[in-house]
């Protein structure tokens, strides 16, 4: 009887200390979970994320701390870590509305947006009434260039939300892309009301300006951007753009080549540069940039586009080759798959040149259906359709038929 009731007492020792270290634990963890929630507030992401990692080690079961990591490492500018975290966190708990939004945040980050607008799918048929959620894959829809899709999540957002400054410039960016520019800058001028200290939020608006050419509108807003931010690379090109819209060529040089030395690898800040060369009639050096913005991108649609205007248009015979102009534009065309209006004007342009204005006339017209109010546009359109007809069938001097690749 005694062992019996020694046994009993050594079992109920044991459940003690069991639970009791199970509650110790407990403590230590809900400590080092806060402890790694303040040490964020206060901005010491290396901090936090050791904290939160010891918290883990206690409890690994928690979808809370999983999240939490994810969040801190997005901030730290590792938005892979952060998936595999937030991956974690719905694998634990699958109805976390708010992890499902952080993953497609982080797929964000990494322009995967076809997986972003999975985990959004799922974070917003959990949550419809969360705002974050719909502006997130509104701007997932931006990357994809689904601009109608992204402005009916920014609408849904903006209904929750009205006062969100992000969401208007997202909607911005958006209306922008569908070159509906005098309502993009309605949003801009809502997202700069409510907080008139981001940059970006001045340099979308000058992009809208640029391309309705209201060029000294787009100047002072770039300028506003610069100030607010002079580490912003693109006001700098931007500027370089609207200064080039001005016919300062020579001002653009510059300002693009400034951008070039941070970012030397990228296709469109060539593309401009050369352009500009165009214009101030540096044909040797306008080629070189645009045959680099090409070398970078061999599908780069614009780079071929602005190419094939220098064969068109130049005065020095040595670049002059309208059979060569046609097939770039063509191929610009091609790899543009028949969405960029910008594109379908270039075509137009040289078909023009080409003696082929019937033919133009209908590639600008087919411009028209997606930019309507691009008023460089209708008064081309309108010369054109003054000018005496040409006898061309349509049939394009060399090359498959420019519309093979539209319809």
């Amino acid at each position: 009887m005694l062992l019996k009731k020694s046994a009993f007492v050594a079992i109920g020792i044991l459940v003690l200390t069991y639970m009791g270290n199970t509650e110790i634990q407990a403590a230590n963890f809900t400590d080092l979970f806060r402890a790694g929630l303040d040490a964020e507030d206060a901005g010491n992401l290396d901090d936090a994320l050791a904290r939160l990692t010891e918290a883990l080690k206690l409890q690994g079961q928690s979808a809370h701390a999983w999240a939490k990591r994810g969040e801190v490492n997005l901030r730290k500018g590792d938005p892979q870590s952060a998936i595999k975290d937030l991956l974690q966190a719905v694998k634990l708990d699958p109805a976390y509305a708010a992890a499902y939004t952080r993953l497609g945040f982080a797929y964000n980050a990494l322009n995967d947006y076809e997986h972003a607008i999975e985990a959004l799918n799922q974070a917003v048929q959990l949550d419809p009434t969360s705002s974050e959620a719909l502006n997130t894959r509104g701007f997932a829809f931006n990357g994809k260039h689904d601009y109608d899709s992204a402005v009916r999540d920014f609408d849904a957002a903006i209904r929750l939300n009205s006062n969100d400054a992000r969401y208007y410039n997202n909607r911005g960016f958006a209306l922008n892309g569908k070159h509906e520019y005098a309502r993009a800058v309605e949003d801009f001028d809502r997202a700069i009301s409510l907080d008139s200290t981001k940059a970006m939020y001045f340099n979308n608006r000058g992009v809208a300006y640029l391309r309705q050419k209201d060029f000294d509108r787009a100047l002072e807003d770039f300028e506003r951007t610069l100030k607010l931010d002079s580490k912003f690379s693109s006001a700098y090109h931007n500027r370089g753009m609207a200064l080039s819209g001005k016919g300062r060529h020579d001002k653009a040089v510059e300002e693009i080549s400034k951008v070039i030395e941070m970012n030397p690898d990228s296709p469109l800040l060539y593309k401009d540069r050369g352009t500009a060369y165009r214009k101030m009639g540096e044909f040797e050096l306008a080629v070189k940039d645009l045959e680099k913005a090409i070398d970078l991108d061999k599908k780069f649609a614009p780079g071929y586009a602005a190419l094939a205007q220098v064969y068109a248009f130049s005065t020095d015979p040595k670049y002059k080759n309208s059979t060569m102009a046609l097939k770039l534009a063509e191929k610009a065309l091609a790899l543009g798959k028949g969405d960029s209006p910008d594109i379908l004007e270039n075509l137009a342009e040289i078909q023009f040149a080409n003696n082929q204005k019937a033919l133009a006339v209908r590639t600008l017209q087919k411009a028209l259906t997606m930019d309507p109010t691009n008023k460089e546009y209708l008064e081309l359109l309108a010369k054109w359709q003054g000018a005496p007809s040409d006898t061309a069938t349509g049939t394009p001097v060399s090359g498959p038929s420019p519309f093979s690749n539209l319809w």
